[in-house]
C-alpha cells in the first residue's frame, strides 16, 4: 500500500533514506548489501528500510534462504520521485513547503557528492543553463534526457545527475 506523496516526501527528507531509495532504485538488494555500499552497519538501516516500505517507496522483491537465514531483497517502486503541489497533496502551502524541502535535500545531496568527488581528486562536470521556455517543455526535455541516459549501457562507475527547475527570482 502506498502512502500519500506528501508522506513519501517526509520520509525521503532524511538523508540516509534518500540514499537508500537511490540504491534500491538502482538495483534490487538486501539491507546488508546497501549497508556495504554506504559503509554502515546493517543494523543502522533496518528501521529506515521499514519506513521506506511503509510508505510504498520500496517493496520486498524476493526472499532467499542463505546459510540458515532469510535474505530479503528490496527494490524501489519507482525510479525517481517528484511532488506536484497542485494534486492531492493536502494543504497547498504545506505541499509547497514539502516540495521545497525535498528539492533542497536533493540539491544538498548533489553538493555532498560534488564535494566528495573533489576530495577524491575527481573531475566533475557542472553546468548551469537559463531557459526561456514553459515549465511543461522543460519537464518533457528532462524526461527525454533521463530516458535516454537510462538506455545507455551500465558501467562500473556511477555518476549522478541533478536537475533543478526553478523560476528565476527577479
Amino acid at each position: 500500500m502506498s502512502a500519500a506523496p506528501l508522506e513519501q516526501v517526509r520520509i525521503l527528507a532524511h538523508p540516509l533514506r534518500l540514499k537508500l531509495f537511490e540504491l534500491f532504485a538502482e538495483a534490487p538488494r538486501t539491507t546488508k548489501q546497501a549497508a556495504e555500499v554506504l559503509e554502515l552497519p546493517p543494523t543502522r538501516l533496518y528501521h529506515h528500510v521499514a519506513a521506506l516500505e511503509r510508505v510504498g517507496l520500496v517493496r520486498l522483491r524476493e526472499t532467499r534462504r542463505n546459510r540458515g537465514t532469510v535474505e530479503k531483497h528490496y527494490e524501489a517502486t519507482k525510479r525517481g520521485f517528484a511532488l506536484d503541489p497542485g494534486r492531492g497533496a493536502g494543504s497547498r502551502r504545506l505541499a509547497h513547503t514539502a516540495a521545497g524541502a525535498m528539492a533542497l535535500r536533493v540539491v544538498d545531496r548533489a553538493r555532498e557528492e560534488l564535494a566528495a568527488a573533489l576530495d577524491a581528486g575527481g573531475d566533475p562536470l557542472a553546468a548551469r543553463v537559463i531557459l526561456h521556455v514553459a515549465p511543461e517543455e522543460v519537464r518533457a526535455l528532462i524526461a527525454a534526457l533521463i530516458e535516454r541516459l537510462r538506455r545507455h549501457k551500465r558501467s562500473r562507475s556511477r555518476a549522478s545527475l541533478t536537475i533543478v527547475l526553478a523560476p528565476e527570482a527577479g
